[in-house]
């Protein structure tokens, strides 16, 4: 009887460990500098880890932004443009961020929380950072999943 838990454990273990493997425990995910003039010294991560009931809580700690200027950050949904990086995927977005400003040194720290199923598999691909005057310039985005599926 005992070989049976082992075989049962060793088929278990995997699919329960799969299944949280995107926010089973804290996660980092580091932000790249999208190929753009907009804050060349840009840089930052995302730290996401599970709040319970299945939310998910997602804190950025960004520098190198402009001192002062005001910004917007989402979560998006891997789109049709690419299936191999999200950052170019031009995706819909799936969860917003509150708006920030960076302070007198171009250190912001943001906070969303949210359900677990608005940002895993192809809905939460990467996490992008956009000036609040100009969604189109965004400075700096980070990958959360690398493929689609």
């Amino acid at each position: 009887m005992m070989g049976h838990k082992i075989v049962l454990l060793g088929i278990a273990g995997p699919l329960l460990l799969g299944s949280c493997a995107l926010f089973g425990l804290p996660t980092t995910y580091l932000f790249k500098h999208n190929p753009n003039q907009a804050d060349p010294n840009a840089v930052g991560n995302a730290v996401a880890s599970e709040s319970g009931g299945g939310m998910v809580t997602t804190v950025l700690s960004l520098s190198g932004l402009t001192p002062g200027k005001a910004y917007i950050a989402h979560y998006h949904a891997f789109g049709p443009d690419s299936s191999t990086n999200p950052c170019a995927s031009n995706g819909p977005v799936t969860v917003g961020f509150p708006n920030f400003t960076a302070d007198a040194s171009g250190n912001a720290s943001v906070t969303v929380k949210t359900e677990q199923v608005k940002i895993e598999g192809d809905k939460g691909a990467y996490i992008n950072v956009h000036y609040a005057s100009d969604p189109s310039a965004v400075p700096i985005c980070a990958p959360v999943k690398l493929a689609k599926g």
